[in-house]
C-alpha cells in the first residue's frame, strides 16, 4: 500500500488533508522485487533493461543479499554508493553477494561494452534499477 495526501477546501478558507491508503498498483511508482533475507534474485539484462518488475528491489538493512546477474551483451554492472562491480561477458552468469548496510535508494547501472548505454559526455548511464534499503 501507499499513502497519498489530499487536501479539502471547506468554507472560511481553512484546508482539510486526508491521508489515504491506496493499492500498490494505483500508485507512481515502479513495480518491486522484494526477496526474503537469504534469497537469491535473478537479474537478467536484455537489451541493457531489467524487466519491470526488477527495477526496484527492496530490502531491509541487514538482509544478506545474492544476486544472480547476466546479460545479452558484454559490460559493467554496479551499484552505487555500495561501490559493487561485476563485469559480465554475453551469456555469461556473475553472483554478486553482500549485506545491506546502508539505508536509502541507491542506483543500480549497467554500462555495455559497446558504449551505447552511457549518453554522450556523460559519466552516467541511465538507472537501470533502483535498490531501496530500508531501516529495520
Amino acid at each position: 500500500m501507499h499513502l497519498r495526501l489530499q487536501q479539502l477546501a471547506l468554507a472560511g478558507g481553512m484546508a482539510l488533508c486526508l491521508l489515504e491508503a491506496i493499492p500498490s498498483a494505483m500508485a507512481q511508482t515502479p513495480p518491486s522485487a522484494q526477496a526474503p533475507t537469504g534469497a537469491t534474485l535473478s537479474l537478467s539484462i536484455a537489451d541493457g533493461l531489467l524487466p519491470k518488475e526488477l527495477r526496484l528491489i527492496k530490502v531491509r538493512k541487514g538482509d544478506h543479499i545474492r544476486w544472480r546477474i547476466s546479460s545479452d551483451t558484454a559490460g559493467e554492472f554496479h551499484l552505487h554508493a555500495y561501490r559493487l562491480s561485476a563485469t559480465l561477458q554475453a551469456g555469461q552468469t556473475t553472483e554478486m553477494a553482500f549485506t545491506a548496510f546502508a539505508t536509502g535508494r541507491f542506483r543500480l547501472e549497467w554500462h555495455s561494452a559497446s558504449g551505447t548505454s552511457a549518453p554522450s559526455g556523460g559519466h552516467h548511464a541511465p538507472p537501470l534499477a533502483f535498490f531501496e534499503v530500508l531501516p529495520r
